[in-house]
């Protein structure tokens, strides 16, 4: 047995243990990237704060998740890999979707992409987003649904395209601008 299996199984063998544990993580798995999206809804239209770097914010957020959701779809074009459930015995708590590959997680890829993005603008509550897709992660693996390396591939794309969307900042923030102008016309129409 490799590692990524042995960490995988070390996490799945508490599933099914307690029906109340089980169905909180299965809903946090299922409706966690909602609770994602929330976070950055709530900051788009927040009166806290600075409204354009808020704004600015949400902008680096989404672009960063549509590439790593991007980069995670051209990954699994070129390689497939089956999910724990279709070659071993595992405490399954989510519907099969056999045909899906396991690597690189979607749910991983997304939600460090968020908080990646959220951290390198505002740290204190990037690391609170941080800590949640380190539990959406585990979720994962509680479920059955991937290994470890898979949830640990979608955190690494995240944050190399977080890196490389940061790093080209100057690039995006007059188009990100251009758009808030845009949005801060229509909150001004709306008073």
């Amino acid at each position: 047995m490799n590692l990524d299996y042995k960490i995988f199984e070390m996490v799945n063998r508490y599933a099914g243990q307690s029906n109340l544990l089980d169905q909180i993580v299965i809903l946090f798995s299922k409706f966690g990237p909602i609770l994602f999206g929330m976070v950055f809804i709530w900051l788009w239209f927040s009166k806290s704060g600075n409204k354009y770097l808020n704004r600015q914010i949400v902008l680096y957020a989404l672009t960063i998740t549509i590439i790593a959701l991007g980069a995670n779809k051209i990954i699994e074009m070129l390689y497939y890999r089956p999910r724990p459930f279709v070659t071993h015995a595992v405490n399954l708590l989510s519907d099969k979707s056999s045909l899906d590959p396991s690597f690189p997680s979607n749910h991983s890829a997304g939600s460090f992409a968020l908080a990646f993005a959220l951290f390198w603008k505002r740290r204190k509550i990037g690391i609170v987003l941080l800590v949640v897709a380190v539990f959406m992660a585990l979720s994962r693996l509680y479920i059955g649904v991937h290994y470890p390396l898979d949830v640990s591939a979608g955190a690494i794309i995240a944050f190399i395209v977080t890196f490389v969307v940061m790093s080209q900042s100057r690039l995006l923030e007059p188009f990100y601008k251009r758009i808030i102008h845009i949005f801060s016309k229509k909150d001004f129409k709306q008073k």
